[in-house]
């Protein structure tokens, strides 16, 4: 890595960390220059164009909707996939990817779920840290990433009704209820 790359890099990790606890770095200010202070508070607070939200602050662009349909001739019985998403995530996009690759050969639709969207907020509070979250006709399936060979059963079990409810829902809400009862307990 070049000097200018090993730099913007330790810059984007600082800023994400300070966007990832932001009460962190407003209690315990860095030791650096104020100027940097300065930098990572507002960041933390206002966000950066490079780094993305990783806070439930809308971007102003939801990502909420139909992202493709089965052809109007061919509705019978084919699975409508839902993932929970949000603006600019990757690993959404890679999901994705692999889905629309399948859509011809396994007929369904593809919805998008934006959890950062206002009327979204138990959602987001359930999956904020786990999108992309995938569910088969609104029934919990996978999270995080997504193989073609994973896809074609889990869509050939939906589209002949045999798909069950997947182990391993993610709860952010109850993981950090069940953390603050412990420290509550120490």
């Amino acid at each position: 890595m070049r000097h200018t790359q090993v730099k913007s890099f330790i810059s984007l990790s600082l800023i994400t960390f300070s966007r990832a606890f932001p009460y962190f770095v407003a209690k315990n200010v860095l030791q650096c220059p104020s100027r940097c202070q300065k930098m990572i508070t507002h960041r933390a607070i206002h966000g950066s164009r490079r780094t993305g939200s990783i806070d439930m602050e809308p971007s102003g662009r939801s990502v909420t909707g139909v992202v493709y349909d089965v052809k109007l001739g061919k509705k019978e019985n084919f699975p409508v996939v839902q993932i929970y998403t949000k603006e600019g995530c990757t690993l959404c996009d890679k999901v994705s990817d692999v889905l629309k690759s399948l859509r011809e050969e396994h007929p369904h639709s593809l919805e998008a779920v934006d959890i950062t969207d206002p009327d979204k907020s138990y959602i987001y509070d359930k999956y904020k840290w786990d999108i992309p979250v995938l569910h088969i006709d609104g029934i919990y399936w996978t999270k995080h990433k997504l193989d073609s060979t994973e896809a074609i059963v889990a869509l050939a079990k939906a589209a002949g009704g045999e798909f069950l409810e997947q182990k391993g829902e993610p709860d952010a809400a109850a993981m950090e209820r069940r953390m603050a009862e412990r420290k509550t307990q120490e």
